[in-house]
């Protein structure tokens, strides 16, 4: 059986405050839910001082932070992920894809 082709390609940026350790804790759940994305992901992880540097190169935002209201996220779909240490996989999974979808 041959693989689905996987041709839009989706940058998706992982922001926690410092851009280590939330990122990196929900980083390989947060993976898993993008690969059963139809779309090719790109993800980004960092923290909230990297996110401006990026904003205008990524196609979706999931942070573990409550983010400032100047951060200029108006035309940038954003995904709060915290509910990822509680079980609350299934729940966040759905709301990504529907975000990556638009």
């Amino acid at each position: 059986m041959l693989k689905k082709q996987r041709k839009i390609r989706k940058k998706v940026m992982l922001v926690c405050g410092s851009g280590i350790a939330s990122s990196t804790l929900v980083a390989p759940t947060v993976e898993e839910i993008l690969r059963a994305s139809p779309y090719n992901c790109e993800l980004i992880k960092g923290g909230l001082g990297d996110l401006k540097d990026k904003i205008d190169q990524i196609d979706l935002l999931l942070t573990t932070i409550t983010l400032p209201g100047d951060m200029g996220l108006t035309d940038v779909p954003v995904v709060t992920v915290t509910g990822l240490f509680s079980g609350e996989k299934e729940r966040i999974k759905v709301e990504i894809l529907e975000k990556l979808d638009g």
